[in-house]
Parts: structure tokens; C-alpha cells; sequence
């Protein structure tokens, strides 16, 4: 480590951690889809659909709550030996917002800082609107001259395959002894639109990478990539499907499968209702047994993770 960043005189640095946001109640909801669709009215059988989601995981996202605590961790661990760095979570669609944390950073007097997406895999749909949304929030609170580091991408970083891997074990072991031989594995990672590709969006190589190294180390007998969570908007969306895959896998008979949704890090309505609810449901009626991977959410190795993203960033 960088002796450097325990000095006292040393100007406090910043971590700024972005999210999608949540709605904190069914009653956000269409406050929440506007500011998605930048300000477009949501159509009321939209509003229904998303209200009927959120109300079956029990009216809320956690995703606000993590990643608060999260963050609270992440600082913690990061001033071991002395106080400084200051974490910050800036959501793109609701509160806490990108806009008010950045405010907030600069009255801290933070003069550096480490941006980063809690979505490992860069996408020109996701991590570059993130940080677009950062770099206007800058500017809007003359805050331009800030030493800013973009972390794109650490979707091969290897202490978060140990905190994957560690989810994956855990899970086969509640799977039973010979679950390794039998299981069917999908990793996920969500979907965006399909033309993003034709502009050279990288996205399913990140999420390559991630599946690649984590594939070295658990070794699945048999296993598949598929995209979840397309949105509702009526346009091709990245493919496979978990749907898809899931057919495919009730034709062979087979009837555990385990799913590992590696573009995702916490908890949230894409994976408390797509798959521990629509995904479920869709597998019992093919007669298959499906389970997940916990979700990262607080995990110390992830924590650990995020820290040596920061830490490798800064030297």
C-alpha cells in the first residue's frame, strides 16, 4: 500500500460508489419510471406491472439500504490506519442522487477521487450514463478541477471472483454431495439493447471475463451464459434468454439448476422477483429445481474487493 495514503496531511479522498436506485415505496413508482425515461409519462399498465413487482418482494427495494451499508463498511475498511477516505453512493434514478452526493463530496472537501459503477462489467448503456450523470453533476457544482479516477471496468478482478466463488460454494454445499456432477449453472448478466453492439459497446466481452475466471476456478460440469431483465421497451435485447436456456435444460431431462447472476452485486428487484419469483416459477413448470447464488450485497470479500479496486487506482 501506498505509505503516502495514511498521512495525516494528506487531503481526504473520496470513493464514489453509483447505483441505479430504487423506489423506496409502491407509491414512488411512477416518479421512478419517469426519471428512468428521462422525464416520459410511464403508460398506467406500466405503472401496474413494475407496482405488482415491487409489491411481490414486499413493496420496496433493499437496494438503497445495502449499498448505504456497504458503503459504511468499505470506509471502515479503508481507514484502518488513519481516516483518509470518505465512501459515497450516488444513485442515477433516485435518491440518494448522483447530483446531491457529488454537492455533498465537494463540501467534504474531498480533492480526489474514485469513481466507480456497482455494476462490474462496463457497458456504454449503463457505466458510461453513470459517469456522463457524475462529470455534469461536476460541473453543475463548479467542482470540474477535482482529480478524478474512472474505473470502467474491474469485472475480472480477482478478489471479486473470490467473493462470487465463495457464493458458489456455498450454494453447492446446500445443494447436497453430488450436486457438483449433476447441476445445470447459468450465469447472468442483464440485458441492454441489442444495437448497443453496433456502436462498439463491449459489454458481452466484460461479461466474458467474468464468467471466464470464474468458470477457471469452480469448474462446472455443465454450464451456460444467458441475459436477464430486458426492459419493457419494445426492441431486440441481448440474448440468449434465461427462458431460453432453461428450455433447454428441461430437455435434457436435467432438474437442478443454479443460477449466478454475476452482473449484479446486491440484491435487488431483478433478482427478488426475475429470478426468485418469475424465473422460479417458470422452471417448476418444466419441472425443474432452481436456486441461486446469494448475492454479494455485504459480503468482506466483496468489501475487500471494492477496496483493492480503490487502493490499485490510487497509486
Amino acid at each position: 500500500m501506498n505509505t503516502s495514503m495514511n498521512d495525516p496531511t494528506e487531503p481526504l479522498t473520496g470513493v464514489f460508489l453509483m447505483a441505479h436506485g430504487a423506489p423506496e415505496s409502491v407509491d414512488d413508482i411512477p416518479e421512478y419510471l419517469r426519471n428512468i425515461r428521462s422525464g416520459t409519462e410511464p403508460t398506467p399498465e406500466t405503472i401496474a406491472i413494475i407496482r405488482d413487482r415491487y409489491k411481490q418482494i414486499g413493496g420496496k427495494s433493499p437496494l438503497r439500504e445495502i449499498t448505504q451499508e456497504l458503503c459504511a463498511r468499505l470506509e471502515s475498511f479503508l481507514n484502518q490506519q488513519g481516516s483518509q477516505f470518505k465512501v459515497y453512493c450516488g444513485m442515477r434514478n433516485w435518491s440518494p442522487y448522483i447530483g446531491d452526493e457529488v454537492k455533498r463530496m465537494k463540501e467534504d472537501g474531498v480533492k480526489k477521487v474514485v469513481a466507480l459503477c456497482l455494476a462490474p462489467q462496463f457497458s456504454t448503456w449503463s457505466t458510461r450514463l453513470y459517469f456522463n450523470v457524475f462529470k455534469e453533476a461536476l460541473k453543475n457544482c463548479d467542482a470540474e478541477n477535482l482529480d478524478v479516477r474512472y474505473i470502467g471496468s474491474w469485472a475480472d478482478h480477482p478478489l471479486l471472483i473470490d467473493a462470487f466463488e465463495e457464493k458458489y460454494r456455498t450454494a453447492l454445499e446446500k445443494l447436497g454431495p453430488n450436486a457438483e456432477e449433476s447441476i445445470h449453472t447459468i450465469f447472468t448478466a442483464h440485458s441492454i439493447p441489442s444495437e448497443s453492439l453496433e456502436f462498439g459497446d463491449p459489454y458481452p466481452e466484460e461479461f466474458d471475463k467474468t464468467v471466464a475466471k470464474l468458470v477457471e476456478r469452480v469448474q462446472p460440469r455443465h454450464w451456460y451464459k444467458a441475459y436477464q431483465s430486458q426492459g419493457m421497451i419494445p426492441i431486440p435485447w441481448l440474448g440468449p434468454t434465461v427462458e431460453s436456456v432453461l428450455d433447454k435444460i428441461a430437455k435434457q431431462g436435467s432438474k437442478t439448476v443454479l443460477m449466478v447472476p454475476v452482473g449484479f452485486v446486491c440484491d435487488h428487484v431483478e433478482i427478488l422477483f426475475d429470478i426468485d419469483i418469475e424465473f422460479n416459477k417458470y422452471a417448476r413448470e418444466r419441472q425443474l429445481s432452481l436456486h441461486r447464488i446469494e448475492s454479494l450485497n455485504l459480503s468482506p470479500t466483496f468489501v475487500e474487493a471494492l477496496a483493492s479496486v480503490t487502493w490499485e487506482n490510487l497509486v
